[in-house]
């Protein structure tokens, strides 16, 4: 199995007029806008004491009130050891409550978790202006779409059924 720097150390022989071999891997590129999109995320959201990913989770319960913890894992694509401690840390600030139907569990924002609603899409839009100043906003968005087209292409192709399907 070639790792990521094998795969993007030989990548970069193919252009001598890269300065370093890492300026062509997209391993390397998503998870350093990543680390520099999380400060920034993180400089909004902490005035609501929230993380930014906390926060996604509540705007989509805002839209999907009562959803079960599979859902949020699907939207988020996160795992469910994940969604569950997220859920724990919203509840034990009163921001979600879980409620038993039957065999399934369904997540609602409280009364206290709607109330910040509006700081919370605040803090959002003050993230995504900030972001798209620097890096302009037509390109912010259509970075973001390739990004999430990508990460699309890769979820289907990395899908267990299909890690040894030769047309993929």
């Amino acid at each position: 199995m070639i790792n990521d720097t094998t795969a993007c150390a030989e990548n970069s022989h193919k252009s001598e007029s890269r300065r370093h071999f890492l300026e062509d891997c997209l391993f390397f590129s998503v998870n350093a806008i990543s680390r520099q999109l999380l400060k920034l995320a993180e400089s909004e959201f902490a005035p609501l004491k929230l993380s930014p990913a906390h926060a996604s989770l509540m705007l989509i319960l805002y839209d999907n009130p009562g959803i079960n913890p599979k859902k949020l894992g699907e939207f988020l694509q996160l795992s469910p050891s994940t969604i569950t401690r997220f859920i724990d840390a919203l509840a034990r600030k009163k921001l979600v409550r879980r409620k038993n139907r039957g065999k399934n569990i369904a997540i609602f924002p409280t009364q206290k978790g709607l109330e910040i609603k509006p700081a919370i899409a605040q803090a959002y839009k003050a993230f995504y202006l900030a972001y798209a100043r620097m890096l302009g906003d037509g390109y912010a968005h259509r970075l973001a779409m390739q990004i999430h087209q990508a990460s699309q292409r890769l979820a289907k192709v990395s899908a267990p059924e299909n890690l040894h399907d030769p047309d993929l």
